[in-house]
């Protein structure tokens, strides 16, 4: 694993013997990093916010925090004061901007969920601010930290490839996942969210950058949407799945096959997400199934209020004469990314679910490089590991270079707006180079 370090500019260290963490936004992001946040036993989860009642009292308890500690209300979180050392983001998109702001306010350090925010010019308000009070926010770039794309970053770092030359990267958004989240989900439609290539891809056009270590000079995308439309709908299709809708067995977007019912040929992944459904901090099986009769993950995937693309395909022309690819589509059995790397001396090609690398050198032995397999929920052991070098950040004022500050992850949205840009107007995007500098 590459722990190649770089000194935080700002030499900023907290010397607390405990770290106090506080988090606004429950949901499933935020749930996953106070649990990993409460696995340390240097860091107290110091105050919780979230506007759902439910979830609130349940993390309270989970977390052993008293009624003082809790707001439902973000505008009371922020009256209170500064409550910790440091405050995770994960809210909405839209709200990133506003609690950002208010956060770097008061004085706190930013764990900050991705995206930024879905305006570009937000983005760069609240690096700017951050930089002015002196605090550092990183965020949540996870698959950075997980095995599989660590060893990516070290082989090439190792020079056993050369120089990079290209890279292609596959983003295969499973169609169970892409449905839940981005057809009947909250990020569908891109005027409450943003659109799919950011929401979605940022960490895949961060990949791109962090691997090649070079901006991009000029770009082009396209897209499609093709199957998650109104005309599209069966005949005699209900609003809801559970209505009955006389589709439902031959639909494979059925949200018993989805959510909780186990066929020949699905597994309900999704059962993970019964909080977010069912709105309940502490729900029963069958608190999901009715729930889904009324839940906006239980609507027909042809008539919802989705606008964002299914397919899209980015083309880049990189500084250094790299070029890359980023294809994000909605049409795959898993989720999963497929990435290949060529390089002057050899190529690097796998894909996330695997756990494992083909390394192939010019001239030399091809060889399989097995990597630690981590949980598909937990962004493949990348969850944890960000966690971990957040906290030690915190700590000692030194990051390790797979460590995204929002310097870092302005490019990755950079691209993002750029392809959004690209693919409605079918235009090329050429970046002028004060841009890039």
């Amino acid at each position: 694993m590459l722990l190649t370090i770089r000194l935080n500019i700002n030499n900023i260290i907290i010397k607390e013997e405990i770290l106090k963490i506080a988090l606004i936004g429950l949901g499933n992001r935020g749930r996953i990093y106070a649990n990993n946040l409460h696995l340390h036993s240097d860091v107290q989860i110091s105050a919780l916010c979230d506007k759902n009642a439910s979830i609130l009292e349940s993390c309270k308890q989970t977390y052993g925090l008293k009624d003082d500690a809790v707001y439902i209300s973000d505008d009371d979180f922020f009256a209170a004061g500064k409550l910790a050392d440091a405050l995770v983001i994960a809210t909405q998109d839209k709200d990133h901007y506003r609690h950002a702001i208010k956060a770097l306010d008061l004085g706190y350090h930013l764990l900050l969920e991705k995206p930024v925010s879905p305006d570009w010019n937000e983005c760069l308000e609240i690096t700017r601010l951050a930089k002015e009070k002196n605090l550092n926010v990183v965020v949540c770039h996870v698959l950075r930290y997980s095995a599989f794309y660590d060893k990516i970053k070290s082989l090439i770092d190792s020079g056993i490839i050369g120089e990079v030359v290209s890279i292609n990267d596959i983003e295969n958004v499973a169609y169970w996942h892409f449905s839940h989240s981005y057809v009947r989900g909250n990020w569908r439609n891109s005027k409450e969210s943003g659109p799919t290539i950011l929401t979605k891809c940022c960490h895949d056009l961060d990949l791109i950058y962090y691997f090649s270590g070079a901006k991009c000079k000029e770009l082009y995308s396209t897209s499609s949407r093709k199957l998650f439309l109104n005309e599209n709908a069966p005949d005699n299709a209900t609003d809801y799945c559970l209505d009955p809708c006389p589709n439902r067995k031959k639909c494979p977007y059925d949200v018993k096959k989805i959510y909780y019912g186990i066929t020949r040929h699905t597994l309900p992944l999704l059962l993970v997400k019964i909080k977010l459904i069912t709105g309940n901090g502490n729900p029963r099986y069958r608190d999901l199934k009715e729930a889904l009769k009324t839940s906006p993950y239980g609507r027909c995937v042809y008539k919802c209020d989705n606008d964002v693309v299914e397919n899209q395909v980015v083309t880049m022309r990189l500084e250094n004469n790299v070029n890359a690819t980023l294809t994000m589509t909605a049409f795959s059995k898993s989720n999963y990314r497929r990435i290949h790397i060529f390089g002057t001396k050899g190529e690097i090609f796998g894909n996330d679910k695997s756990a494992k690398l083909e390394l192939k050198i010019f001239g030399g032995p091809s060889k399989t490089v097995k990597v630690k397999a981590g949980n598909l929920f937990n962004h493949f052991g990348g969850d944890s590991m960000l966690v971990n070098d957040f906290l030690d950040f915190l700590r000692s004022g030194v990051a390790t270079t797979r460590l995204s500050t929002i310097e870092d992850t302005l490019e990755s949205h950079r691209l993002a707006f750029a392809a959004e840009d690209s693919r409605k107007f079918a235009k090329t995007i050429i970046f002028e180079d004060e841009v890039n500098n």
